[in-house]
Order: C-alpha cells, then sequence, then structure tokens
C-alpha cells in the first residue's frame, strides 16, 4: 500500500523534476573533466618549468607542452596506447630531425611474441650489447649503420633508464612513446634527453659507401 501512494505521489509530480538526475549527472562529468584538465595542465607546467618549455593548452585537442630543447623542437602530449596495457594513456614526444642518409627505424620493447619469433629465427639489428638486445627489438632497412649509431653506450643507457617503450623515425619526425602520462618532472627531462640524443645520434649518421670499381 505504501508502495502505491509512494508511486501515486511521484505521479504528481511536475515532468521537469524528472530532468534533474540527468543534468545533475552531466553537470558532474563536466566538472570531473575540468578537474582532471586543471591537474593535467599543472603537472605540465612544473614540467615545462623543468625543461625550459611552455604549455599549450588544448580543449577539443589533448594539450601539449613544446618549445625547444636542447636545440631541437620538441612536442610532448597524451596519446592513445600503442600496445595492449593496462594503461590507455601514454606520452609521446616528438622532435624534428634532419636525417641526411634518409634511414628508416623502429625501436620497441621485446614481449613475450618477440621472444617467440626469435626462437625460431627472428632477426633484429643486433648492437652486440646483450641485455639492450634482450630489452629492445630494432628494426631498420639500414642494419649496419643503425647498429654502429646504437655503439654510443651513453645512448643506450639514456634509452633504457628513460624507460621508453617504443621509437618510430618518419623521414623528419622522430616519435617516442613513454606507456603511461607522464607525471613527473625529473623523469621527463630524461624522457626528452633520451630522445634529443637519440635524434643527435639520428643526425650525425654517415652511410659507409663502399666505392664501386669499374673494370675495363
Amino acid at each position: 500500500m505504501e508502495l502505491l501512494n509512494l508511486l501515486e505521489r511521484l505521479g504528481e509530480l511536475p515532468g521537469e523534476v524528472w530532468l534533474i538526475p540527468p543534468v545533475l549527472i552531466l553537470a558532474a562529468m563536466t566538472a570531473i573533466g575540468w578537474l582532471r584538465r586543471s591537474l593535467l595542465l599543472r603537472r605540465y607546467r612544473e614540467i615545462a618549468a623543468r625543461t625550459g618549455l611552455t604549455v599549450t593548452p588544448k580543449i577539443l585537442n589533448p594539450s601539449e607542452i613544446r618549445g625547444s630543447f636542447r636545440g631541437r623542437a620538441l612536442v610532448m602530449a597524451i596519446t592513445r596506447r600503442r600496445r595492449q596495457t593496462f594503461r590507455k594513456r601514454w606520452t609521446r614526444v616528438t622532435v624534428e630531425v634532419k636525417n641526411p642518409e634518409i634511414i628508416g627505424l623502429s625501436l620497441r620493447r621485446q614481449d613475450a611474441v618477440d621472444n617467440l619469433i626469435m626462437s625460431v629465427g627472428g632477426k633484429d639489428v643486433q648492437v652486440e650489447d646483450a641485455e639492450f638486445d634482450r630489452r629492445f627489438v630494432i628494426q631498420s632497412r639500414d642494419e649496419a649503420v643503425v647498429a654502429k649509431m646504437f655503439q654510443n653506450r651513453e645512448l643506450r643507457d639514456l634509452l633504457v633508464r628513460s624507460n621508453i617503450d617504443s621509437v618510430e623515425l618518419l623521414s623528419g619526425k622522430l616519435h617516442a612513446y613513454y606507456a603511461r602520462s607522464e607525471r613527473d618532472p625529473e623523469h621527463a627531462e630524461l624522457l626528452f634527453t633520451a630522445v634529443a640524443s637519440l635524434a643527435d645520434a639520428i643526425d650525425a649518421v654517415k652511410a659507409d659507401y663502399t666505392p664501386e670499381i669499374v673494370r675495363s
């Protein structure tokens, strides 16, 4: 009986009352979105202050950190994950390169699938550093040149310590991916340094051309 009375009273309420719950839900979602954006921009400003860059806030697209780092145009932004992990938001760092030899390069963390491929004869670029070779899969059409480039131990150490997940060199752009949303200014500086150092190595590459011998 009480239930019927309650339903009857609810039926007597004006129709506008039923708009209140969805309006409250939308307001809460908007507030949460703005709060997350504010926290993100605060972290970005801390990173920018440490690295000498600037924050470019955006609403529809991901906000960015950009500027000149170690003499290179650099942009950092949140992106979608590159492979299946529980973290949906990754960090992408992009720097401009000259890439005078127009080399190609793809580097990624070696996973279980890669281990299986390697065990049955799969090949990638080896840099003669057992730990580094186990950690990363390096693919390039310019194997000898790229292998020589990674002989720089300091560069290898930077890539490992910065916890880079993967790297793609696309003509004049070098994209590096970190498998989480960057929050730590100290780590961000290390990440930027690793990417800029790799860009320096790419621009310093000189292919070993074998002179053609013409026999009469």
